[in-house]
């Protein structure tokens, strides 16, 4: 594992700087022991589907900033993700657009006239985001970005991703974030103890969860600094300043929170996800020592969880089974929410683990035999897991729909909210509405012969 210098050009991958592992089917214990030593032995796939790479990791951290111009550095299809990450996106999407004379010869020309058209139509700063074609025909888009800074004063900013040096798609969050850090400046607000704010790292989290997240900052009197997440390019700038830093999601931010930490002496709050009970409450009472307002921290905690006794009681997932689909950092707090309600976890799909997950495994709430899958997407490996195993409800971060063919009921974690004591009585209410009955009616494309393979078949220890 290499430890990363956050004042370097590029941004190392999750393998190299956290020996990340993206490969993987078994058991949570097999996979706790596999974690336990001081490399991860590496997986590769033998068959795999399309899915994430660290491109669209990258744009869904840009997507949040406001006023900002994503310029696509390949073809047309490239840019793609812009149909259904700018939905919920602040910023202006660009497609350099490059023909096949382009990816061939290079294609420094147009990726010019991109940018100064994004500069000239009010750009607050240009993201230029890397594709496979830039790194087949190799364009130098730094010396690019270097001509044109001494044309304009908007931050022109390389996000060098490639979609071929990471097998791990979260690396293309850290590379992202590492572009921010230019735009950081040094700290110019005191942080005395009576006052500061407070850094708040989110990136795909929806209305609701950041709505249930704040208001308990509110409630605590901490002043939050929101980013990227719907943030001005101010939030950046200023973010050094801030008297802590803390990831709603560590698996996608925390990166920025790390170099803060390095660079600036901003200090880094390593707490879990706000998700269920126990992460909500650790989460609270760790932004009330750090904010000195330790008192007002337990009083919220104490009028929240009483306010939810009566619902708790009730255990509307008792008897019922869960699968779990989505990073490690939610993956936790899923976990104890769907205790919390009386539900047991019935498997796991995780985008990535790594030697800083140890911890984080250790505390999940699941029997030692659960079936744990390690990629992102991948959905006939999961297919496999619920042809085999009953699931009442399957909570997922992709496409979650699939799940319907096997008997369970789909829940997106995009759409709903999971987030603080708010998303405990969301769940609750979720699985407690009228569910049709849709096992009598489940159908799957997969083939009988290709659900009596194991589900680990395809999966191979690297050989070195």
């Amino acid at each position: 594992m290499t430890t990363t210098s956050y004042a370097e050009r590029n941004a190392l991958t999750r393998e190299r700087r956290r020996g990340a592992l993206s490969h993987y089917h078994g058991t949570l214990a097999s996979l706790i022991d596999d974690c336990a030593g001081d490399e991860i032995p590496q997986r590769v796939r033998t068959l795999t589907q399309a899915t994430h790479d660290d491109i669209l990791a990258a744009l869904t951290v840009l997507r949040g900033l406001r006023d900002v111009a994503i310029v696509v550095h390949g073809a047309s299809g490239c840019a793609a993700a812009a149909v259904t990450l700018a939905e919920e996106g602040r910023a202006r999407w660009y497609s350099v657009n490059l023909s096949e004379r382009d990816s061939i010869l290079g294609s420094e020309e147009p990726l010019r006239e991109t940018i100064l058209r994004a500069v000239a139509e009010g750009a607050a700063a240009v993201f230029v985001v890397g594709t496979p074609v830039v790194a087949i025909n190799n364009d130098d888009v730094n010396a690019v970005l270097r001509e044109l800074s001494g044309e304009t004063d908007v931050p022109l900013l390389y996000v060098n991703t490639d979609g071929f040096t990471s097998k791990t798609a979260l690396t293309g969050f850290d590379i992202a974030f590492h572009a921010l850090l230019r735009l950081v400046d040094a700290p110019r607000e005191t942080t005395g103890a009576g006052g500061g704010f407070l850094n708040l790292l989110a990136v795909r989290q929806n209305a609701r969860d950041l709505a249930a997240v704040t208001g308990a900052l509110a409630a605590l009197g901490i002043r939050w600094n929101l980013l990227p997440r719907h943030a001005p390019l101010e939030n950046i700038r200023r973010a050094a300043g801030a008297r802590a830093t803390v990831s709603l999601n560590q698996d996608e931010s925390d990166y920025f929170g790390l170099a803060l930490e390095d660079r600036f002496g901003t200090p880094r709050l390593r707490l879990p996800a706000p998700i269920g009970l126990a992460g909500t409450r650790a989460f609270i009472t760790g932004l009330g020592a750090a904010f000195s307002v330790d008192d007002k921290a337990g009083a919220y905690i104490e009028v929240r969880e009483e306010a939810l006794l009566d619902l708790l009681v009730t255990r509307p997932l008792s008897g019922k089974r869960v699968f779990l689909q989505t990073d490690l950092a939610q993956a936790v707090g899923l976990a104890g929410l769907v205790g919390d309600l009386g539900g047991e976890l019935a498997g796991l799909a995780l985008t990535a683990v790594d030697l800083d997950s140890r911890a984080q495994l250790a505390r999940l709430d699941a029997a030692d035999d659960v079936p744990v899958i390690v990629a992102d997407g991948q959905p006939f490996e999961i297919a496999n897991v619920l042809a085999r195993t009953p699931v009442d409800y399957y909570i997922g971060a992709g496409q979650v729909a699939f799940a319907a063919h096997f008997g369970a009921m789909p829940i997106s974690l995009h759409q709903g909210a999971f987030y603080a004591y708010e998303g405990i009585q969301a769940l609750a209410a979720a699985v407690a509405r009228p569910w049709p009955d849709i096992r009598e009616r489940a159908r799957h494309p997969y083939s009988k012969s290709w659900l009596r393979k194991t589900g680990s078949w395809h999966v191979k220890r690297e050989v070195r």
